[in-house]
Order: C-alpha cells, then structure tokens, then sequence
C-alpha cells in the first residue's frame, strides 16, 4: 500500500509543509535514526475517522477564492476528510472543527497557487497520464485502493482529481529543484549525528549512506517547496468565504 499512502500524503501540502512542520525542523535537528533503523519498511494502518453531515458543505458553494478563481464545495469536503485523517495519523487535536476547517483551506489554496503557477511554466499532466497512473495503482493494490479510498472519504473521481495534482507537483518539482545537491560531508555529518544519539546497533555508514543522500535531498526539496509556497501566498489575493 506505499505507493497509494504516499501519494496521498503528497497531496496534502499545507498538512505537510504546516501542520507537521515541527517534524521536518527535529528531522533537521537530528532525526536520523528512524531513517537508519527503519528505511520505509510499511505503514500503519490509518484510523477510521469519521465526518459527520455538519462538517461537510454544500457541493457547489464557493468555499474560497484565488486570484479570481472559485473553489466550490465538492473539492473542499474531499480534502477536509483526507486532511482530516492525516492529522490524526499524526496525533493532532482533530476535535476542533474551526481549526480542520482552516487547515482544509490552507491545503486547497497551497494547491491551486501551485497548479497556477505550473500552469504559467507550461507544465501539464493529461488525463491519459492520471488514467495510466491510476490503473496502475489498482493493478498493484486489487480490493485494497477501494480501502484505502473509504479510508480517507475520497471517491475514484476525487482521488482521480487530488491525483492530478500529485502528479502535477511532481514535475514542477523536478523541474524546478532539479539543482539540489548533497555533498558527501553533509552525509556523514548526519550519519555521525544520528551514532552519536543512538549508540551501536547502527549499520555501516556504507550500508545506509545513498539512503541518508536521499533524505537529505528531501529535506532540502521539501524547504524549498514551502519556501515557493510562502511566496505565493504572499503576493496571491485569497478570499476565504466559509
């Protein structure tokens, strides 16, 4: 199930880069050993959160505005229940309905500045592409993407569209952070960290070290992305309208 949990924790920028920003800061600060010790062996299998009618919205209610562009109901109820398990994956407060809410809009308008601003370097993803994808993911998972969909209230159709964007990010992404370096001493440096706070019992820095580059170098993409994202923000005209 890696490929499609995943895709749906890419999706969730403002749940990621905001939310969970405390994480990123210790990783920096030294959260090497769980990369070391457990390098992506499975997930936990996510709560079953529940929404209730009251916290949903009208399907074509304008929920915010960006740069003059409507985000109607239907997207935001999509992301406020995927939002909604996340955090609580995460042992976030998920009670407080007015902070859900301000979290779900934050997610939706980090996507559409970002979708506008791939838009304005030509960077596209056809809907061949989502399909491909996609069939892909069930071919690989079977009963379980039906799961997983119930899991975090989206529909096909919703996780077709949060999909697109994914897919989306991933080539703005790669197109502009493709200079991300990481230099060799970084490497060991945080090797050298992560021995020192847990002692024996880590592998040879040989064994692990091409993993701890790759960390790296999502750390410094990831900074960058929320670094772009603040950007947009900054100079975006939003109207929050729930």
């Amino acid at each position: 199930m890696k490929k499609i949990i995943m895709l749906l924790l890419a999706i969730s920028l403002a749940t990621i880069l905001a939310a969970c920003g405390g994480d990123d800061e210790s990783a920096e600060e030294g959260n090497g050993n769980e990369d070391i010790e457990q390098p992506e062996e499975g997930e936990a299998p996510a709560e079953q959160v529940e929404i209730s009618d009251e916290e949903k919205v009208s399907e074509d209610e304008v929920v915010v505005n960006v740069n003059g562009n409507d985000i109607l109901g239907d997207k935001y109820n999509a992301t406020y229940g995927q939002t909604k398990v996340l955090m609580s994956q995460n042992g976030q407060d998920i009670s407080n309905v007015d902070q859900l809410k301000e979290q779900t809009i934050n997610v939706l308008v980090e996507q559409h500045l970002i979708k506008q601003e791939a838009e304005e370097k030509g960077i596209e993803v056809t809907e061949d592409e989502v399909d491909s994808e996609i069939e892909t993911i069930k071919s690989e998972n079977g009963e379980q993407f039906t799961a997983v969909l119930e899991q975090y209230h989206l529909t096909e159709e919703s996780y077709k569209d949060q999909l697109m964007f994914e897919l989306t990010l991933n080539k703005y992404m790669e197109e502009e952070f493709s200079d991300i370096e990481v230099t060799d001493k970084e490497v060991q440096e945080y090797y050298d960290q992560a021995a020192e706070q847990q002692g024996e019992g880590l592998p040879a820095f040989k064994e692990v070290e091409g993993q701890l580059k790759q960390r790296l170098a999502q750390q410094k993409e990831q900074q960058q992305l929320m670094s772009k994202v603040e950007e947009l923000k900054e100079s975006a005209e939003i109207e929050k309208l729930i």
